[in-house]
């Protein structure tokens, strides 16, 4: 068979797999496609010449780090679901009084918690309470919600499971031959880093985290912040009437703003204006009197067939998180309706205001919505992963209290099992499945909706590229060359290097892309110069977790970005601090345990 690997020298091999790398990462950052995709056609560029086989790219994908992954990410869908751990956070947080006493108490849960739960899933659960608490004691949420996402990516580094970067890290490790790191072999380091940490937000969290009230709470004081669109119908008894003789300009909490007709927008329409059959009308308003209005027999419907939902209306607030495939869809494409059971009435972007048909809005991801739902909503969410739901209108229950004790006790048996040597992480967590599966606390058909298709690509692809640039002796050759530049700065101010290139690429693309592209080339690096491997697989690994710098990085900051109404500044300014701490901290440490 014709391989074109085989025709080619050495040198232009690695060229290659050094174009195929740089072209991921400005794919990546330009976020030109989405990650998966872009991993996935890394993989097809390193097939095609033959530089990685299919063998190669086989085992990376059936990879047993891969499937821990994954089988962590599940347990942490399902625990999030959990009263028992919802009941457990509303007693903690909601009864606290104080900021200092809050905070406190938020960022140490939070950082234990983390430390044995998917990040992700736990400040989705969160967030609500966390919303609420600042509601009812007059605190805004932007002085709470980045100490939330810090707090949780912080405690990600106290265990093995804490975070996928440092699950990412260790697989690269065993792929290269190395004995895998146990659960707590990160907590030497991440334990120290987790109480700096926790220190410098309740010192500087109040003072330098901005006081705007985000997308919830403005709407509370700034009625003018959601807008919703009503058609009016044929039979309506609005129409023929003016604006004057049907009241709607002075509807209690509710201001009429604009008419929207096919031939002309009416902005702040005088007491006149006639209404008409299609003429959209665009309210301002609190949520509950969006309802309200709807309710009242004047013949208005809400878009996307809302008027259908006759027997339960409930507004509801949700963010689009990272990944979600909505992103970059106009609402009208999106089939919202039939995919949640729900309507999108009213979307706010970072502060902006968006005008016009809500069907004509392009979703971006960190979008804030109200939507108005059925009954099949809060089955349908729990089903997808394209939507955050972030009011606290109702909790998401849907796991009876003894099957969830049950789900808590057997996911703390299979974590502690592997951390006493008695089996493998994959052994205990594939025998917790089974056991789910068996007893019926997890049905299959929720098992295989709960599995991230989009990650397996990543992580897959992400050890593909590994083994390519390690087989074409790219890694060696990037390590002895580039990095040797950074020798005569001893072994601290080679990590201290690694350190910023790893924090730097994942503050802009994803973390698992950093570490996957800087692992193996730190480690060639180690071997080329007879060093410790291991202090450059916590230093990669705490640099690419370690995220503060933009609301990009890490899913848990982009989950907050738009319910803590922050911008790229907020996050800069708060966390440029914190990453050069952390980096000292974390070269500190490692040169009093390794030189």
């Amino acid at each position: 068979m014709f391989q074109l690997a085989d025709y080619i020298s050495e040198t232009w091999v690695q060229v290659y797999v050094i174009g195929v790398v740089s072209l991921t990462v400005i794919f990546l950052y330009k976020e030109i496609y989405n990650t998966a995709i872009t991993f996935l056609g890394a993989v097809g560029l390193l097939l095609i010449p033959s530089i990685v086989k299919t063998d190669d790219v086989l085992s990376s994908f059936a990879n047993e780090q891969v499937a821990v992954i994954i089988m962590l990410l599940v347990i942490g869908q399902f625990l999030k679901r959990s009263p028992v751990i919802e009941q457990l956070f509303q007693k903690l947080f909601l009864k606290t009084k104080g900021y200092f006493a809050f905070t406190l108490k938020m960022t140490g849960f939070v950082s234990m918690f983390s430390g044995f739960m998917n990040n992700t899933p736990l400040v989705a659960l969160l967030l609500p309470y966390v919303v609420d608490w600042g509601r009812k004691n007059k605190v805004a949420p932007s002085k709470l919600l980045i100490p939330l996402s810090f707090a949780a990516i912080m405690g990600g580094g106290l265990t093995l499971i804490g975070t996928s970067t440092n699950l990412i890290a260790n697989s690269i490790l065993v792929s290269k031959d190395y004995p895998a790191l146990s659960m707590f072999s990160f907590f030497l380091i991440g334990a120290p880093l987790v109480v700096v940490g926790i220190g410098y937000i309740l010192i500087f969290g109040k003072r330098i985290l901005p006081d705007n009230v985000g997308m919830l709470s403005n709407f509370d004081e700034n009625n003018r912040e959601y807008l919703v669109d009503l058609l009016v119908s044929k039979g309506s008894p609005l129409v023929g009437k003016t604006i004057g003789e049907s009241n709607l300009r002075n509807l209690n909490d509710l201001y009429l703003v604009e008419i929207v007709r096919p031939d002309k927008v009416r902005t702040a329409p005088g007491p006149k204006e006639i209404m008409r059959a299609g003429d959209y009308l665009i309210f301002a308003g609190e949520t509950e009197k969006i309802v309200d209005i709807v309710n009242l027999d004047l013949g208005l419907e809400m878009p996307n067939e809302v008027g259908a939902m006759k027997k339960k209306k409930e507004v509801v607030e949700v963010i689009i998180p990272y990944n979600s495939s909505l992103s970059r869809k106009k609402i009208k494409d999106s089939d919202f309706r039939s995919r949640f059971d729900a309507a999108i009435i009213a979307v706010r972007r970072d502060g902006e205001k968006l005008f016009g048909k809500i069907g004509e809005i392009t979703l971006q991801k960190g979008d804030m919505m109200l939507c108005v739902v059925g009954h099949d909503f809060y089955k349908r969410i729990r089903r997808a992963k394209e939507l955050t739901l972030i009011s606290n209108v109702r909790q998401l229950q849907d796991i009876d209290g003894k099957k969830s004790t049950s789900l808590i006790i057997a996911s703390i048996i299979s974590i502690l099992l592997p951390a006493l040597g008695l089996v493998s992480l994959f052994q205990s967590l594939l025998i917790l499945f089974v056991y789910l599966l068996l007893s019926k606390v997890v049905l299959f058909g929720e098992l295989k909706r709960a599995i991230n298709i989009n990650l397996i690509a990543i992580m897959g692809g992400a050890l593909t590229i590994g083994v390519a640039m390690d087989n074409s002796g790219t890694a060696k050759l990037i390590a002895s060359e580039g990095l040797s530049i950074l020798k005569p700065l001893g072994p601290v101010g080679i990590l201290a290097g690694v350190y910023l290139i790893t924090n730097l690429l994942a503050a802009y693309m994803t973390n698992i892309a950093a570490v996957s592209i800087i692992m193996p080339i730190a480690l060639s690096f180690a071997n080329v110069h007879n060093f410790d491997v291991m202090p450059f697989v916590f230093c990669v690994a705490f640099a690419g977790s370690k995220t503060f710098l933009t609301p990009i990085g890490y899913q848990t900051n982009l989950m907050v970005y738009g319910p803590g109404g922050y911008n790229f500044k907020d996050y800069f300014k708060f966390g440029f601090p914190l990453t050069v701490i952390f980096m000292i901290t974390t070269l500190g440490l490692l040169k009093l345990i390794y030189f």
